[in-house]
């Protein structure tokens, strides 16, 4: 059963460490081309997934395992969640560009479901079930920041960032609302599913979650440049409306 999980492991390395390459590469391909190269989003997808590989290679190696009264807690998985999660969330926010207090809000419920899991999970009886509790509803929290928050930011882009921004969110509602399913279906749980078998599952959600994420992020990338032309446009707009007078100079002196 081990192997069994070390196997799994390994497959999660492979998977995180190739959904590495699509941002590093686009991100390389766009300084080389443009010289404009979008730093902070590709950083943030790369992030993602590199750290999920270390993650991986960390528990495919038998590091980060720690005995608690409840069993043996994964330390190392709670940790990749605790720093990818809040990447993901930062991407949606760089997206949909929300202010900082709703951001900061979103990442913060979502370090408080991270704690909660790791506090399940390493308890047992009711004081587990409290903290799954407490997790579940900070996680209904988080649902509802961003299904109704960060789209009412998003409405004030492009067609196209929002159609991205859209998708992106949908594969993050939808797959991180399993992980919790899992949970309890697993030893933390109720122990229906073997720890081979979770560690299969949570390997299949998190290459889902992430690497899906950063994939059709990077192919919405085009999304960036629209987003760029917003913001130039809002720009220029504010200045017409500031002074009429200047803008129209502006545009003599173009024309000449």
């Amino acid at each position: 059963m081990l192997v069994d999980t070390a196997v799994w492991a390994w497959i999660g390395v492979l998977a995180m460490g190739a959904g590495t390459i699509p941002p590093l590469w686009a991100w390389y391909s766009r300084s080389s081309e443009t010289g404009e190269s979008h730093a902070v989003y590709y950083a943030t997808l790369a992030g993602v997934t590199g750290v999920a590989a270390l993650a991986y290679l960390a528990m495919a190696l038998g590091v980060g395992t720690v005995s608690t009264s409840a069993g043996e807690l994964e330390v190392v998985r709670y940790v990749d969640w605790l720093v990818t999660t809040p990447l993901l969330l930062l991407y949606l926010g760089l997206l949909a560009r929300p202010s900082r207090r709703v951001l900061a809000g979103l990442i913060g419920i979502d370090v408080v479901i991270i704690a909660g899991g790791i506090a399940a999970a390493a308890t047992s009886g009711p004081v587990s079930w409290v903290a799954f509790g407490v997790a579940g509803v900070a996680y209904l929290g988080l649902v509802y920041g961003l299904l109704v928050a960060l789209p009412r930011s998003a409405s004030a882009e492009g067609d196209r960032v929002r159609a991205v921004f859209g998708t992106l969110r949908n594969i993050t509602v939808v797959l991180w609302t399993l992980y919790p399913v899992v949970w309890l279906l697993a030893p933390t749980g109720f122990g229906l599913l073997t720890p081979a078998t979770e560690m299969l599952v949570f390997v299949y959600l998190d290459i889902v979650s992430k690497v899906g994420f950063v994939v059709v992020a990077v192919a919405g990338a085009d999304a960036l440049d629209r987003l760029g032309a917003e913001r130039g446009l809002d720009a220029e707009r504010e200045f017409v409306a500031a002074d009429p007078d200047a803008a129209d100079q502006t545009t003599v002196l173009g024309d000449d």
